[in-house]
């Protein structure tokens, strides 16, 4: 009988990557660390969050109306507006939704 013509498939065509990505841009920024500092402190030690939150434990609504407390008189408008928003839907979110309504 007649037999079926082979299908080749085309290789795929090379993707188009942005080398410059703020992930790979900043690979390897904390490597120096360990060798200029004789391996004393682990380079995630050096990533610290703002004064108001270290230690500080809680859910996302907790924490904006934490940085409203503490750094909103110092907030752009612009940004307050939108922290004073989130804090809205989240208010509305947490007391509509969850186990303990």
């Amino acid at each position: 009988g007649l037999t079926r013509p082979i299908r080749i498939k085309e290789p795929p065509k090379p993707k188009q990557v942005d080398r410059w990505t703020e992930k790979r841009a900043l690979f390897g920024v904390y490597d120096n660390v360990g060798i200029l500092g004789d391996f004393q402190i682990h380079p995630k030690n050096l990533i610290v969050g703002p004064k108001w939150l270290r230690g500080w434990r809680g859910n996302e609504l907790q924490r904006c109306i934490r940085k409203k407390q503490v750094v909103g008189d110092r907030m752009f408008v612009e940004d307050y507006h939108k922290l004073s928003k989130r804090i809205r839907y989240l208010y509305r979110r947490f007391n509509r939704t969850g186990k303990h309504r």
